[in-house]
């Protein structure tokens, strides 16, 4: 928490500290997912155009409470493994939130459009085979699963091939445009909402 930096806005290295918030977050430590009360939040502020922003912490790579490393572990063991009960029991979360996880991982963006990128990207294109989803008592359910796992193996591989420390889902951003983000039908190719 050290480093200022420099002004997102401006560029100005007249950058002053302006106090710190506490947040909360929930990250995976080995295998077990944690509760983090006391996370750290450095604010700063410009010197020449005053515009204010938060220094994220390490470890925490997003705004969510659940980290992305705990989303993607629980997606894979819900859609693979099955058993949401003792999925949601161990990362600290309500069933109905892992169905909402599974439903936004799938939404991330098109397999074939990441598979395209990976393929682009590689010198090599292997893509990676995802492990089998689990049968569920909905065909909808069923093909939800299997492209959530599909976008997980895809963006695990890509932060591979670029050298990017794992979970794939929290650099999503960096390999896909804002518009490739595919629309509610499509991810759920029923035409249901995927909104809870």
């Amino acid at each position: 928490m050290a480093h200022r930096g420099r002004c997102p806005r401006c560029g100005s290295e007249r950058v002053w500290r302006n106090g710190v918030r506490w947040r909360k977050a929930t990250v995976l430590d080995g295998d077990r997912a944690v509760y983090v009360g006391d996370v750290p939040v450095r604010r700063l502020r410009c010197g020449c155009c005053g515009a204010r922003w938060s220094r994220t912490p390490e470890r925490i790579e997003s705004r969510a409470h659940y980290q992305a490393c705990v989303v993607a572990r629980a997606v894979a063991r819900v859609v693979v493994d099955g058993e949401p009960t003792a999925v949601a029991r161990e990362h600290e979360c309500d069933r109905g939130t892992l169905g909402r996880w599974v439903e936004r991982v799938a939404k991330v963006a098109e397999p074939a459009r990441l598979s395209r990128v990976l393929i682009a990207a590689a010198d090599e294109p292997t893509l990676p085979a995802p492990p089998t989803a689990r049968t569920s008592r909905s065909a909808r359910l069923t093909a939800l699963g299997a492209r959530a796992i599909a976008v997980l193996a895809m963006l695990e591989a890509l932060a591979s091939l670029y050298g990017l420390p794992p979970p794939g889902l929290a650099h999503a951003r960096r390999f896909m445009p804002a518009d490739a983000a595919p629309t509610v039908r499509t991810a759920t190719r029923g035409g249901g909402s995927v909104m809870a």
